[in-house]
């Protein structure tokens, strides 16, 4: 039996294809997505190379004796291509131990690069959260990018989700394109979930490039690694979803495209990732706690940034947004209207 080439593909595979293409010739819509999450990124990797790492000399690291890993620290930094004082007069980084804690000193008159340090203490076993890094003088270091990648992923996934999905279903509902698909047989759930695969592709970027930065910088190790590609794909999952309940009866595609420009960012602020939950009332941290945003910023900092949380709270923040997902999606679909006359 010959196959008609001519045949009429699913409903799924045509609503997929045209949004795709749709998306394609929206050159403006399309760069839009990824512009956001890129900007941000180039900042904090610009302000962190300008602190962090421009004019500062190679380390030259001295391990203290109170250091109970001396041995095996001093063999990882030499495998990491890192060099070990012989003299500790030529030092410029002093690793130190007190009370399970330990503290990198660096020299405020050399100022070494100190970055590669930390992510060599990480991978023998140290936590990130039982590390100092400091001058002479006490002034505290911070690792720019490390400490703001969760909050970045989250930025960029957001707005792939809502500046790429919630917008352009609401812009088909004004121009009367969704009300001419409500005259054929295709259900409201198949036209929803014919929108992802494309924009999956761009959640892919965001997810890919996170995880490349992580791996690459150290940030995430070992079993670190396929735990943060799960919270990162949960978190696109239920931002997904959270994006289609916006955009099921939205009527005005600039009122939603105004939203979407400033609720990642300000699902950011209060997620804890930038205001501490400590100088907050507690009325308000307890609405932070229960937004999606700050479910997904939890486990991804974990492994990003090495912040405590035991498997119990990963089981907790995991089923909470797969949870979530699924929820959102179904009244999506029971929602949904083709034409605001609908209602």
């Amino acid at each position: 039996m010959v196959k008609n080439a001519y045949a009429p593909r699913s409903a799924f595979v045509e609503l997929a294809t045209a949004s795709a293409k749709d998306l394609y010739r929206d050159k403006k819509g399309s760069f839009s997505i990824l512009f956001m999450f890129v900007f941000f990124l180039l900042l904090i990797l610009g302000l962190n190379y300008t602190i962090n790492v421009s004019k500062r000399v190679d380390p030259v690291v001295a391990i203290g004796e109170t250091v109970p890993s001396a041995v095996e620290l001093e063999t990882a930094f030499r495998a990491a291509g890192i060099e070990i004082a012989q003299d500790l007069g030529r030092a410029n980084v002093t690793v130190q131990e007190a009370q399970g804690n330990m503290t990198i000193l660096l020299s405020s008159v050399e100022k070494p690069i100190w970055i590669p340090i930390i992510a060599v203490i990480e991978s023998i076993g140290v936590p990130a959260e039982k590390l100092t890094v400091q001058d002479d003088l006490g002034d505290p270091y911070i690792d720019l990018l490390r400490t703001n990648l969760p909050a970045l992923s989250a930025l960029g996934l957001m707005a792939i989700a809502f500046m790429g999905t919630s917008v352009p279903l609401t812009r088909m509902r004004e121009n009367g394109s969704l009300r001419l698909l409500g005259t054929t047989p295709v259900s409201k759930l198949t036209f929803i979930l014919a929108q992802t695969p494309i924009r999956l592709i761009y959640g892919l970027v965001v997810i890919g490039t996170i995880f490349g930065v992580a791996a690459i910088a150290g940030y995430a190790q070992g079993t670190q690694l396929p735990r943060l590609l799960l919270s990162m794909t949960l978190g696109l999952t239920v931002f997904f979803a959270l994006a289609y309940l916006v955009a099921a009866r939205s009527r005005r595609a600039e009122t939603v495209n105004n939203v979407a420009a400033i609720l990642p960012v300000t699902a950011i602020l209060a997620s804890g990732q930038v205001l501490p939950p400590q100088l907050l009332p507690i009325w308000l941290t307890w609405a932070m706690n229960a937004l999606p945003t700050t479910w997904y910023t939890r486990v991804a900092s974990a492994d990003l940034t090495s912040e405590a949380l035991n498997p119990g709270q990963f089981a907790l923040y995991w089923g909470l947004m797969g949870g979530t997902a699924i929820c959102a999606a179904m009244l999506s679909a029971r929602l949904f209207v083709w034409d605001d006359r609908e209602r």
